[in-house]
């Protein structure tokens, strides 16, 4: 038996069509958020990496000087972009501004201003190091003293976290 009546077409109803669209969206909307969420953790732990490989290389150099009798070679290891310590600076690395040019600086990356000695990390977003010392992570080259094991001072190279006033 043939059915007489109009045939209804097959496929989903606008109704239809849009749930599935909003239902896709809102997945969307979560996944993107988590994918951002990994992603800061990825650039904090870059950046953290960065730090670590820059105090690895201080301190060789510190050592290097100092086994070879050129205590003074590291007044001139403090004032020098320690970026240049690295065999091969990070990908991320945008070159050297004065603080006061931070606004030709667009993308996120580390930046030396040679005007103050610091390096810094600029992020579009404000974003803070887990520690929260400062708005930019920055961090600067400094003599310090130490005591060594027999009681007697001696000076060596620490890379340590400053506060920079300004920001973005």
């Amino acid at each position: 038996m043939a059915s007489t009546g109009p045939r209804r077409p097959r496929g989903f109803s606008l109704l239809e069509f849009a749930l599935v669209t909003a239902i896709t969206a809102a997945l969307c909307a979560v996944l993107l958020h988590r994918l951002d969420g990994y992603r800061q953790a990825a650039e904090e732990v870059a950046a953290r990496q960065t730090v670590a490989a820059l105090r690895t290389a201080l301190q060789v150099e510190t050592t290097r000087a100092l086994a070879q009798g050129r205590p003074d070679a590291l007044v001139k290891l403090a004032g020098q972009n320690p970026m240049e310590l690295l065999v091969r600076p990070p990908a991320n690395y945008l070159g050297e501004f004065a603080l006061s040019e931070q606004g030709r600086v667009a993308r996120r990356g580390w930046v030396f201003d040679p005007r103050d000695k610091i390096l810094i990390y600029f992020t579009p977003e404000r974003e803070r190091f887990a520690s929260g010392k400062s708005e930019l992570p920055a961090f600067k080259v400094e003599l310090t003293r130490i005591l060594t094991v027999g009681g007697t001072p001696a000076t060596s190279l620490a890379l340590n976290e400053v506060g920079v006033q300004g920001g973005h």
